[in-house]
């Protein structure tokens, strides 16, 4: 992502998204981190504790080419349109959408905690989808 024109790189952009991911995680105490990236993969802003031994760039990533992956799936078996997609793991969920404004996609993973049922998992990470779209709408 080296196009200086492209509004993604926006220092003010991400420290809106920054921001937003913050209170989105306050407000939802499920929530155990978010992470925002473009959707070719790199990384614009997460939640991810300081101490974690996570790598949020192999994290922006992979959720990138998760979402790419569900997507054409959806078009082989079609179901479109491709709205986002979750995993279960032994230690909680993770659930992943894409979300487009004009020409511009950033890619949503919002990781759970254990005891979060899917439905809440869903709604939470809608709701965050909702205000992400809003920011990327107002500054595109």
């Amino acid at each position: 992502m080296t196009d200086v024109s492209n509004p993604l790189i926006s220092n003010t952009l991400k420290a809106a998204f920054l921001e937003q991911l913050k209170t989105a995680s306050a407000r939802h105490s499920d929530i155990e981190y978010l992470s925002l990236s473009t959707s070719d993969g790199y990384v614009l802003c997460n939640t991810i504790p300081q101490d974690s031994n996570i790598d949020a760039s192999r994290l922006a990533a992979m959720s990138a080419s998760f979402c790419g992956i569900s997507h054409g799936l959806t078009e082989q078996a079609e179901k479109q349109p491709f709205e986002g997609s979750l995993i279960e793991t032994g230690n909680g969920l993770l659930v992943c959408r894409q979300i487009q404004h004009g020409r511009h996609e950033v890619v949503l993973l919002g990781v759970f905690s254990p005891s979060t049922t899917h439905g809440v998992a869903l709604w939470a990470l809608n709701n965050v989808a909702r205000e992400t779209l809003a920011i990327l709408t107002h500054y595109n």
